[in-house]
């Protein structure tokens, strides 16, 4: 049987465009809310399709961080300063939590969940085994009090190999900057034989990550609709204002990086959310700013024509340092459990709180599921509040709220990109 070579190019190019892609998602909202048993029915395919884009990722940022610090350390910085990342990183997560904590101050959604007698009577009676019920598809033993010694204890891998495996990008990310180093001290030579070698592993990662692009609708099509079938709707009713605010943090988070690219891109607002349309379909679909990356590296390189070294160096940084959505919503998470219990705000507490945020988004980096949720008792902990009783309802709302804190994050980190590389303002008439 003859292959029509036309028609293969056709079908090719339908699933590489945003058309293919949007119809998968809206595809994926409709079955995965009113059909939930088909979730489990896709779900595999979805977690492979994850697991294969994982398999490109991971190796691209290791090359490209550690190609990056190598060029920084051996030759004078070119379009980009590690200060000026750094510091625009800090003041975005610094603005991320104290966004957080306003809106939970403010629009105070404690009290709606106060008035749901089943949420009420759940919290007061401190129904633990209740998270058995919400999810099963996170081991019990990750349910355990996270604390700022275990970030620091896992913030560099005993066997490096392990890291790889397991997929901890912040473990990674901290190989890539020690490797990167130790590479910048070697002589010139063998700079230039390292720094073409890991030229060659991103090449050929790239080269794979554009045939997965192929399948992008599909995978996104099963990972969504595998998420929404988890969603309880007794306790997205319950949990509706709180959704509601953290929705608005995300937005709010959106308009800021509007503002931006603004004054920041070199192809105006407009165009820039235009050519962003792609990688955040890709984060409200897999919830991923990992799978995310690679669509979003290749949106500023290409699309917003920044230069695609600088791009390398601080986007995977700002994917694992800077996740300004997960910031705001621990920050709001924790108001949120100090108005359940009536705690009183004070000045020292909220100084707390927006620290706390921002290390729980760096121990968080590597963590997902109930894992990344359970580490917010790392700020409650020493406020005296307990995660117990509430946790499994954040659980069962996570799915939906999850999608655009993922958003929030890969935007405002293209919004920081145009920041740190493109240093001169926009010319705006």
């Amino acid at each position: 049987m003859m292959i029509n070579v036309a028609v293969v190019n056709r079908i090719s190019k339908f699933l590489g465009s945003g058309y293919a892609i949007l119809l998968s998602t809206v595809c994926a909202i409709e079955i995965g809310t009113f059909f939930p048993d088909a979730g489990d029915f896709v779900r595999p395919i979805g977690e492979l399709f994850l697991t294969f884009i994982s398999l490109s990722v991971i190796p691209i940022i290791f090359a490209s961080v550690t190609g990056s610090i190598i060029q920084l350390i051996s030759s004078p910085p070119s379009g980009i300063s590690i200060l000026r990342v750094i510091s625009t990183f800090l003041l975005g997560l610094f603005l991320a939590a104290i966004t957080g904590i306003g809106i939970g101050i403010i629009l105070n959604p404690s009290q709606a969940v106060l008035g749901s007698e089943l949420i009420s009577d759940m919290i007061t009676q401190n129904i633990f085994n209740s998270i058995d019920e919400i999810s099963l598809s996170d081991p019990v033993g990750l349910l355990r009090k996270f604390s700022f010694s275990d970030f620091l204890t896992n913030l560099l891998p005993s066997n490096p190999f392990k890291a790889f495996s397991d997929g901890n990008i912040l473990q990674i990310l901290s190989i890539s900057v020690l490797v990167g180093i130790a590479m910048a001290n070697l002589d010139k030579r063998k700079i230039r034989h390292s720094l073409a070698f890991l030229n060659i592993i991103s090449s050929l990662f790239k080269r794979i990550l554009q045939f997965q692009t192929n399948l992008l609708p599909i995978g996104l099509f099963c990972t969504l609709t595998s998420s929404l079938s988890g969603i309880s709707i007794d306790s997205i009713l319950s949990m509706w204002n709180f959704c509601v605010c953290a929705v608005i943090i995300f937005t709010l988070i959106f308009l800021i990086a509007a503002c931006i690219f603004h004054i920041y891109s070199p192809i105006g607002l407009i165009k820039s959310i235009v050519a962003l349309k792609k990688p955040l379909t890709v984060a409200f679909s897999t919830c991923s700013n990992q799978v995310t990356l690679p669509f979003l590296t290749a949106s500023l390189s290409k699309r917003f024509k920044l230069s695609e070294s600088a791009v390398e160096m601080a986007l995977p940084l700002g994917i694992t340092m800077c996740r300004v959505g997960a910031t705001a919503y621990y920050a709001f998470v924790t108001i949120f459990v100090m108005e359940l219990y009536s705690e009183p705000l004070t000045v020292f507490q909220m100084m707390f709180i927006v620290f706390g945020a921002i290390t729980m988004s760096f121990a968080a980096s590597g963590a997902t599921g109930i894992a990344a949720i359970t580490m917010i008792s790392m700020i409650l902990n020493p406020l005296d509040l307990s995660l117990d009783s509430i946790l499994f309802i954040l659980i069962a709302v996570d799915p939906l709220i999850d999608p655009f804190r993922t958003i929030a994050s890969s935007i405002m980190n293209a919004a920081f990109s145009c920041i740190v590389i493109n240093k001169q303002r926009r010319r705006i008439a």
